[in-house]
């Protein structure tokens, strides 16, 4: 049976570090409001939003805030309403993540 070569650890190349979040949002999203609300949401909007403007069609996965928690976009779990959120896509919740990631900003008037 072949043995696999043990791994080297160069100097000069820095360790990999997983990627990690800014602030840890898991007591929002593991909340049972935000499931209902969430999974509701996604019924009654089943296609994602910005395919739609591109005139494609694509099931949305992600009910997404249109602003980011951190931007004031829908903080309260009381008061959740349609208005603040969208349906994505795998690729476009990317892409947007992305976009965020490195720091531009969707408001709810933006169309991009």
């Amino acid at each position: 049976m072949p043995i696999r070569p043990k791994k080297i650890k160069r100097a000069w190349k820095p360790d990999r570090v997983a990627h990690q979040r800014a602030v840890d949002m898991s007591w929002y999203y593991n909340d049972p409001r935000w499931r209902k609300f969430s999974k509701g949401f996604k019924e009654r909007h089943p296609l994602c939003k910005k395919c739609i403007d591109k005139d494609m069609v694509s099931p949305t996965k992600y009910t997404d805030h249109i602003e980011r928690l951190r931007d004031g976009g829908a903080p309260d779990l009381n008061h959740l309403a349609d208005e603040d959120f969208q349906g994505l896509c795998d690729s476009c919740h990317a892409s947007k993540s992305g976009r965020e990631a490195h720091g531009y900003k969707e408001g709810k008037g933006s169309n991009r």
